[in-house]
């Protein structure tokens, strides 16, 4: 965010101050040129923006919502926002289902979702996005640590979630994780059932330095080669 350098992932943690609030954080991430950027100023007005996106929206397709939140101008291709984005999309889409809007749950399930750490995905083994189908099951469920069966429904969102998320073997990728997430949450859980649902092409792989390629499902390359697969096995 601040000189366009990559970023390198420390063993140790170490003690930085951001460049943008001035207060300083343990971290394991930091720029190659030694910048730093907290969680919160990452994801500072980004969110926001989403909120506003999201509040207006009437789309019921959580798929067709993310294409749109991927648009937004600002929106880094990786970063802790996606943590929230994840749960307020599925939030809102069930809500559009239902016409029934509850801005507080959908500022909820932002605010869950900025409390987890940028770079969980490596050094927790819970992506965040993951996280977020969990997150969006528990608002929904209005669940807590005393909950019995929406407690468990909610472990088990992040969980399946997490296994979709570990099957693409490459390094992180936020809008990846987000809509594998998503798809997940579609496919396992009750509330988008039967419903029809966008396919997600990558538009956005030439800006992203760690592009799997046509290794990733949602690759422009590798759906080619299953549409051309698909053709050939229809035909006599």
């Amino acid at each position: 965010m601040v000189c366009g350098q990559d970023l390198i992932y420390l063993k140790e943690k170490t003690e930085e101050s951001c460049l943008i609030c001035g207060l300083s954080f343990p971290t394991h991430a930091r720029c190659t040129q030694g910048h730093y950027v907290c969680d919160s100023c990452h994801s500072k007005d980004t969110l926001e923006r989403v909120e506003a996106l999201l509040v207006n929206s009437q789309d019921t397709d959580p798929v067709k919502l993310a294409l749109k939140i991927f648009e937004i101008p600002g929106l880094n291709m990786h970063g802790p926002e996606y943590h929230s984005i994840v749960p307020s999309i599925l939030i809102t889409a069930y809500q559009n289902i239902n016409k029934e809007r509850n801005v507080s749950a959908i500022r909820e399930a932002i605010e869950r979702g900025r409390s987890v750490k940028g770079g969980s995905c490596g050094l927790h083994g819970n992506c965040g996005a993951g996280v977020g189908a969990g997150i969006a099951v528990s608002i929904l469920e209005e669940a807590n640590p005393l909950s019995s069966l929406p407690r468990s429904a909610a472990n088990r969102a992040t969980a399946l979630a997490l296994l979709a998320i570990s099957g693409n073997a490459g390094p992180r990728c936020c809008k990846r994780d987000a809509i594998t997430s998503i798809e997940s949450f579609i496919d396992t859980t009750a509330y988008f059932r039967d419903r029809p649902y966008d396919k997600y092409t990558c538009k956005q792989f030439a800006v992203n330095k760690s592009c799997m390629g046509k290794a990733c499902p949602y690759h422009p390359a590798a759906q080619h080669k299953i549409k051309t697969k698909l053709k050939g096995d229809s035909n006599p």
